[in-house]
């Protein structure tokens, strides 16, 4: 069964399984929202979270209000801005859902 399988079912109500991306298959899903980067003001600058925890946690609610059945690409650093905030954390990830 594997990933794949759990994609089609997604896992239970306000919780969004991360994936590695060589767990499912490319023809299986379609982003929904590249959770992070998705507009031009993540060029300018990006907020950042007190912890890791916090950072993902962030990632998982947003693809849970999006509707998403996973999150692959999760990908999190442990400094937001060099210049205007040099600690904290920030993630970011595409959000799925899988084709029908």
């Amino acid at each position: 069964r594997g990933a794949v399988a759990s994609l089609a079912h997604p896992a239970e109500a306000g919780t969004v399984p991360i994936y590695d991306a060589t767990e499912i298959a490319f023809d299986r899903y379609v982003v929904i929202k590249r959770i992070g980067v998705e507009n031009w003001r993540s060029a300018l600058g990006i907020g950042g979270h007190p912890t890791l925890d916090a950072a993902k946690s962030a990632v998982v609610n947003e693809a849970a209000r999006v509707g998403a059945d996973g999150i692959v690409n999760l990908t999190c650093f442990d400094q937001t801005d060099r210049i205007f905030n040099p600690t904290g954390y920030f993630c970011y990830a595409n959000a799925l859902r899988a084709k029908k």
